[in-house]
């Protein structure tokens, strides 16, 4: 039998990101004058604010140069390093924080850095599916952890069976169920990871977006941790893939090494620009404010749905919905939706692969005149086929 040249690695076979599947549905809709309602991705509200947008024109007109610093510019690190000063009320060195290629770029060097090919690392559902794809990708071994029969929400706790851990992830708020995590649930996970000396990563590019409630990094617990942030989310800069990861001072040594063989560097313009997103943060505490309005009025539509069960989220933009009562799985129902409405949600086997066939995932971050049509158009559709 002859061999074939290009096989795919075994690595390389990982689940597809389901979301993208059903965004590619919908603009092949849209191609054909369909409207599409877009409550399936995970977008900010409001588009760059123009005082970035108008920095990149002076800053093409300067011709600045072209690669940076491999863990990016010192006057990005340093703007970061003042607003968790300011924030959070810690002290984060700039030889700590590395600018990535979006948050993608620091999730794949976070793994690299700390973990070895067969080491175990947890993940709590429901989940960013990318974290789990990754890891697989890197032949390091991923421990699920599902919430106890009929919670909806993530238990911390529930790591006490699971003691023979190389690394836990986190994230705070939650996509995709919008959990938010008090302080006595990071302390207990921080000490928890210190004391049985499993390595501790926070993704935190949800921050900034939270309802009611103040929210703490974990790095107000300590300094053996390693956050994720990114642009994308509060500070409404998606698709210009830029992040930074905060490492302890033993690891920084380490990951330059890996970002300048892996990546190089971000792009410059984004890098600069990026600076003045810091001169925007009263702009991105009003979208929260909107979101929040978004939340309350989608809630409202949501409830009349009474075979859907749901939470209120407490921070990011997603309602993370149950669907047990339709009896039908998640993946069929969002294509008949979108075929039938176009209204376009997420089906939750992204986030949860044991579960996520009877939960969907919605956005309230679009503006809110298209939220609400798509979700009076999801309503009528319920009634008709419900």
């Amino acid at each position: 039998m002859k061999r074939k040249t290009y096989k795919p690695s075994i690595r390389s076979n990982v689940s597809p990101f389901y979301v993208m599947e059903l965004l590619e549905k919908a603009k092949k809709m849209e191609l054909v004058n369909k409207k599409v309602y877009h409550l399936e991705l995970g977008e900010p509200q409001m588009r760059t604010p123009d005082l970035i947008k108008d920095e990149v024109q002076i800053l093409v007109k300067k011709g600045i140069a072209g690669y940076t610093p491999s863990n990016g510019i010192y006057p990005l690190r340093k703007k970061i390093s003042e607003y968790y000063k300011l924030k959070y009320q810690v002290e984060v060195p700039e030889d700590r924080i590395f600018i990535t290629t979006g948050s993608s770029g620091a999730f794949l060097l976070s793994f690299l850095l700390n973990f070895d090919k067969g080491d175990r690392v947890a993940i709590f559902n429901p989940v960013y599916p990318a974290y789990r794809n990754i890891l697989k990708s890197l032949d390091i071994e991923v421990v699920e952890i599902y919430p106890e029969m009929n919670e909806r929400n993530i238990n911390f706790k529930l790591i006490e069976k699971y003691k023979e851990l190389d690394g836990v992830i986190i994230s705070n708020p939650n996509n995709p169920n919008g959990q938010v995590f008090n302080d006595a649930e990071l302390k207990y996970i921080y000490n928890f990871c210190k004391k049985n000396k499993i390595k501790l990563i926070s993704d935190e590019i949800y921050h900034g977006i939270t309802y009611d409630c103040e929210l703490k990094s974990c790095l107000n617990f300590g300094n053996e941790i390693i956050i994720i942030n990114s642009f994308s989310k509060y500070f409404c800069m998606p698709g210009w893939r830029l992040g930074w990861v905060i490492v302890p001072k033993s690891l920084t040594k380490n990951l330059l090494k890996l970002s300048q063989n892996i990546f190089i560097s971000s792009g410059n313009i984004a890098q600069f620009a990026a600076i003045k997103a810091f001169d925007c943060i009263d702009s991105f505490d009003d979208v929260v404010k909107s979101y929040k309005e978004n939340r309350d009025k989608s809630s409202k539509i949501l409830k009349k749905m009474s075979l859907l069960d749901y939470s209120i989220p407490s921070g990011a933009f997603y309602f993370y919905v149950s669907i047990k009562k339709l009896k039908i799985d998640s993946s069929i129902f969002v294509k008949k939706l979108l075929k039938d409405t176009g209204v376009a949600l997420t089906p939750g086997i992204d986030f949860d692969t044991k579960n996520g066939n009877k939960t969907i995932r919605i956005s309230f971050s679009p503006n809110q005149k298209s939220l609400l049509s798509g979700l009076k158009l999801f309503y009528k559709w319920y009634k008709t086929n419900y």
